[in-house]
C-alpha cells in the first residue's frame, strides 16, 4: 500500500483526543496529542504487520477503518471521565465518574481485544490452505536442512576433537559457522554437538514423507478422493486433496451424532460445511467403525 502515512495517521482524531483530557488532566493538550501519536503508531504496526504477510490491500483497508472506529468509540467514552483533582471536590458525583471510568477500560478492552483477534483472524485467513502436496513440498525442504546441519554438526564435531589434540584456537570458527555465543564457546569445545536427537529427528521425518509419499500415491490411484459411505442424507469421503476425511450431512446432524464425531477427533470445518479430520491409518479404520453409527 503506497498511502500507508495517509491510512495510519489519527490526526483527525486530534481536537476530541484533547477535548476527552479537559477534565482529567492538568495538560489536555499534551496528553492528547500523546494518545494520538502513540496509537497511529500502533495503527501502523498493525498495517505493517499484515502488509509483510501480502494481506490484500482492501483487507488492510478494512482493518485500518474498523480499528479507527473502535478508536473513535474508546475516545467518546473517555470524554465522560473527570477527576475531582482537575474539577474541585465541591460538587463532585463520584458514583458518575466511576460510572464513566468503567465505560472507558470497558471501551478500551472491547477495542484491544478486537485488534489482536482481527489480525490473527486475517493472518490465518489469508495463508494458503494446506494440502498433501505441500505438506510433502514442506517435510522434504525440512529434512534437506536437517541433513545438512547435521552434516555440518558432524564436521564441527570433527574440527573441535582437532583443536583439542593440535590445540588450535578455532573460537572464530564456532562462532561464525555455527552462531556459537562468546560464553558458550568453552562448554561446545568440552561437549561438542550432540548428534542423537538429530537422528530421532531426521528419522521422525522421514518417516512422515513415506506416509504423505503413500497418500499421494493413493490420490493418483483414486482420482482424489473415495467413498466410504454414502447413504440418505449423509456421505463419507477420503479426500487426498484436503488430507481429509469428511462426513458430509445433507442437514445438521443430531447433538448425539455430533457428541460421537468429537469425540472421534473430528472438528467441523465450516469453510468445507462438513465435519473432518486428517487423513491417518488409524483415522480410516476409526471412521469405519463409526459408519454405522451415522
Amino acid at each position: 500500500m503506497n498511502n500507508i502515512t495517509e491510512l495510519h495517521n489519527l490526526d483527525n482524531f486530534k481536537e476530541r483526543a484533547i477535548n476527552a483530557h479537559n477534565w482529567t488532566s492538568f495538560d489536555p493538550k499534551k496528553r492528547g496529542e500523546q494518545i494520538i501519536q502513540a496509537y497511529s503508531e500502533q495503527l501502523k504496526e498493525d498495517i505493517e504487520t499484515l502488509q509483510n504477510s501480502d494481506i490484500k490491500e482492501d483487507v488492510i483497508q478494512g482493518y485500518a477503518e474498523r480499528y479507527k472506529r473502535l478508536f473513535s468509540s474508546w475516545i467518546n467514552a473517555k470524554s465522560g471521565c473527570a477527576s475531582s483533582v482537575i474539577t474541585g471536590g465541591s460538587g463532585f458525583n463520584v458514583r458518575r465518574a466511576e460510572k464513566a471510568n468503567r465505560s472507558e477500560h470497558r471501551h478500551f478492552e472491547l477495542w484491544q481485544e478486537w485488534r489482536s483477534r482481527a489480525i490473527k483472524a486475517i493472518l490465518r485467513k489469508e495463508q494458503p490452505k494446506k494440502t498433501n502436496e505441500s505438506e510433502l513440498t514442506r517435510y522434504r525442504e525440512q529434512l534437506n536442512r536437517m541433513q545438512a546441519n547435521h552434516v555440518k554438526m558432524k564436521e564441527g564435531n570433527a574440527r573441535i576433537k582437532k583443536a583439542i589434540k593440535t590445540g588450535e584456537d578455532i573460537t572464530e570458527y564456532l562462532k561464525t559457522e555455527f552462531n556459537i555465543e562468546p560464553h558458550m564457546i568453552e562448554w561446545t569445545l568440552r561437549w561438542g554437538f550432540g548428534l542423537t536427537n538429530n537422528n530421532a529427528n531426521m528419522k521422525r521425518v522421514e518417516a512422515r514423507i513415506k506416509e504423505l509419499e503413500r497418500k499421494e500415491e493413493a490420490k493418483e490411484k483414486t482420482g482424489g478422493s473415495y467413498t466410504l459411505l454414502e447413504k440418505e442424507g449423509v456421505k463419507v469421503i477420503v479426500n487426498f486433496e484436503a488430507d481429509r476425511i469428511q462426513v458430509i450431512h445433507d442437514s445438521k446432524p443430531s447433538e448425539e451424532i455430533r457428541t460421537l464425531l468429537k469425540k472421534n477427533a473430528f472438528k467441523y470445518a465450516p469453510s468445507n460445511s462438513c465435519w473432518q479430520r486428517q487423513i491417518t491409518q488409524n483415522s480410516i479404520s476409526i471412521t469405519k467403525q463409526l459408519i454405522n453409527q451415522l
